[in-house]
């Protein structure tokens, strides 16, 4: 009996110190685990991609770059998708149509690329890099008023087999200093109207209308287009 009480004993025992052992080791795990959920809450939630802020009325995004003559380019690898600003299309107006190359033409950065027919006149615009063109934008050529619309996204116009892409980007404009190239060329157009002169070219709110060209000058619009396009 006596042998019978120890052996009980001895499994109260083991007993007892696994029970304290599971609370000793239990405490830190609770505590981890609450500690890993409060970590998790305090990681900041991603938003969508939020819509760019204009500038000056215009849209400008972020992430592309920018040729001074107002065109695009979106480089993804190899690959580089192009086209028009918004200040480009505000500045002509109404598009008519468009002529761009075929595809499997080539292009030379700072060279011609396509071109715009507003009003019975056309006005070139020039190639923000070097490639051969892969692909048309054939919804565009049918609907120009998607370069107004959604200049950046729909109103794209070629996609291009990109031939130097690095070497190119040294030669195109990011955001700030596209940004300031904007502010420029606002600027310029701005400083060759007086004050009453404003209004033909300003919606209410200070947004700059379409058409910008030809509300400054009927005359010489094509002049003032081709000033700021480069060619």
């Amino acid at each position: 009996m006596p042998h019978d009480f120890l052996a009980s004993h001895s499994i109260k025992l083991v007993e007892y110190g696994i029970a304290l052992s599971f609370l000793l080791l239990f405490v830190p795990f609770w505590s981890f685990v609450n500690g890993g959920k409060a970590a998790q809450a305090r990681v900041p939630v991603l938003r969508p991609h939020a819509v760019d802020e204009p500038v000056l009325g215009f849209v400008l995004p972020e992430a592309l770059l920018f040729h001074p003559g107002h065109a695009w380019a979106r480089l993804e690898g190899a690959t580089a998708t192009v086209g028009l600003s918004d200040f480009a299309q505000r500045l002509v107006g109404a598009i008519e149509s468009i002529r761009v190359p075929a595809v499997g033409e080539k292009l030379g950065q700072g060279e011609k690329a396509w071109s715009l027919h507003i009003g019975g006149q056309s006005v070139d615009m020039l190639s923000p890099l070097d490639g051969r063109v892969v692909a048309v934008n054939e919804k565009v050529l049918a609907d120009p008023a998607l370069l107004k619309a959604d200049p950046y996204g729909e109103g794209w116009l070629l996609k291009v087999d990109a031939a130097r892409p690095a070497a190119n980007a040294k030669h195109l404009l990011s955001f700030r200093a596209a940004r300031r190239h904007l502010e420029e060329a606002w600027a310029e157009l701005r400083a060759r109207l007086s004050s009453s002169e404003l209004g033909p070219v300003m919606q209410d709110g200070g947004a700059p209308v379409d058409g910008l060209a030809q509300g400054i000058d009927q005359a010489r619009w094509h002049e003032i287009v081709r000033q700021h396009f480069l060619t």
